[in-house]
């Protein structure tokens, strides 16, 4: 049983990395295959605008607070 130690922890390794590799090609062939289908004055594009201009109104943090004059 020891020597086949080895080889299983070789071939676990190449199936996490070969399972890892396709992962990643799947995902890239996915975002090439939504590519050019948005359009940019779709309504996705108006509900982004939106949002953005929705956001643009809120403040990032606090002011500081105003320093008392002697």
């Amino acid at each position: 049983m020891p020597e086949r130690r080895p080889r299983l922890r070789r071939a676990a390794y190449l199936a996490a990395v070969a399972t890892t590799c396709g992962a990643f090609a799947l995902s890239l062939a996915g975002i090439a295959r939504t590519e050019g289908q948005i359009q940019p004055d779709g309504n996705a594009a108006a509900l982004a605008k939106k949002l953005n201009q929705q956001r643009t109104h809120v403040p990032c943090h606090k002011p500081p607070p105003a320093q008392r004059q002697v």
